[in-house]
């Protein structure tokens, strides 16, 4: 081994193999990155007449704002619409409990968001009432619309 390392050559054969080596991770790692990215969630979201909705208020979803494929805003104001997008690989479910709470399973965690406020009847998911979901678990293939009306 002493001997590798004591001309140019041997230096040079070392340098390439550390090259290859981070070579394969680099392309292990982008690979890795485009399958989990390619399959995003994407869910446009209405707030017709709620106050101002705090989506990700107390949530780890802000922080992972910066990681490409994930947006999900901090807040959504009466008469406006957003994007929530995350990879759809980070979501474990999404259910309606039959006393109107939505339970999120994301990223290992539970998450739970109250909506006392929310009109289940008037408020509805790709055009169905909210209140069909109730006691269900949401099916999250394909793209989502959710328009939120409060009483």
């Amino acid at each position: 081994m002493k001997r590798f390392f004591q001309d140019e050559r041997g230096i040079a054969k070392a340098l390439v193999v550390v090259l290859i080596v981070l070579g394969v991770i680099v392309v292990a790692v982008v690979g890795t990155a485009a399958v989990i990215l390619a399959d995003d969630l994407k869910i446009t979201v209405t707030n017709k007449s709620c106050a101002n909705w705090d989506i990700a208020k107390g949530s780890a979803a802000m922080g992972l704002n910066f990681l490409p494929g994930i947006n999900v805003p901090d807040q959504i104001a009466m008469g406006e619409t957003a994007v929530v997008q995350v990879p759809r690989k980070f979501i474990s479910s999404v259910s309606v409990t039959p006393n109107g709470s939505v339970e999120l399973e994301a990223f290992g965690r539970s998450y739970s968001f109250g909506t006392a406020s929310i009109d289940m009847q008037q408020s509805t998911w790709d055009g169905s009432p909210v209140s069909g979901l109730a006691g269900k678990q949401v099916n999250l293939a394909g793209d989502h619309t959710l328009i939120m009306m409060c009483r």
